[in-house]
């Protein structure tokens, strides 16, 4: 299954001739494919402009960049297929995370593409790397030493998490906006030199008539573990 994942996914780059699936703004060829060999030369090619055409070629027209987008979206999705079905990957990541957008990898480098994740089962962030080889590759940080800035999902469920807890404690939320970030720790709380994160995924939200208007309400929501504290007004 990731055998014929990896291929698909391949196919595509092959198809729209993106450079190792490259996520830059420019294009260029792909001079060698395992078994393919050399291609024949093409024109040089402006930004922007494609397809690439063999020399002697006349009216090239340009891509339009919605088409070239949607390819690299395709790869990025046969990418991410190929990884989400590899056990290691399953077993770092555990059975509750957050996903983050996957990227192309550098044209000039060996990685087709690269995620990001938030194991909360582990509480560590997850690098998931995808070889052109089609082997993949994981880096993990523990989360009080790195973690990615907050997700749209994950500001939901703050927040959700965060009005309930004030409503529960006799605050009333209704009309406020409600808005959630990724929170650090007070400097006191840095019990490891050097410690800029919580060892948990935890997020500060607040609660306000927002246009500029100072909030009313905060609380830190705990996603590992969907618990809410010093929730009340802001002092």
């Amino acid at each position: 299954m990731q055998f014929q994942a990896y291929r698909a996914m391949l196919t595509v780059c092959v198809l729209v001739g993106i450079t190792g699936c490259s996520d830059s703004d420019g294009v260029a060829v792909i001079d060698n494919l395992p078994g393919q060999g050399q291609h024949t030369p093409h024109t040089d090619i402006e930004q922007g402009v494609w397809p690439p055409q063999p020399l002697g070629m006349t009216n090239v027209e340009p891509l339009p960049s919605s088409a070239r987008e949607g390819a690299q979206s395709s790869v990025i999705n046969a990418a991410r297929g190929v990884v989400m079905n590899n056990p290691s990957v399953r077993q770092v990541l555990g059975d509750d995370y957050v996903e983050f957008d996957g990227s192309l990898g550098d044209s000039k480098g060996d990685i087709t593409a690269s995620f990001l994740f938030f194991s909360y089962t582990a509480n560590s962030t997850v690098e998931v790397n995808l070889a052109r080889n089609g082997e993949v590759s994981t880096v993990t940080y523990p989360a009080a030493q790195y973690q990615p800035t907050e997700h749209a999902s994950e500001v939901e469920r703050a927040i959700a998490l965060a009005e309930t807890a004030l409503i529960n404690s006799g605050f009333e939320t209704a009309g406020l906006i409600g808005t959630a970030m990724l929170a650090f720790p007070r400097s006191s709380a840095n019990t490891d030199s050097g410690q800029q994160f919580y060892a948990e995924r935890v997020m500060y939200v607040t609660f306000g008539q927002g246009e500029g208007e100072l909030p009313t309400y905060s609380a830190l929501a705990n996603l590992s573990n969907d618990t809410v504290s010093e929730e009340g007004l802001i002092q």
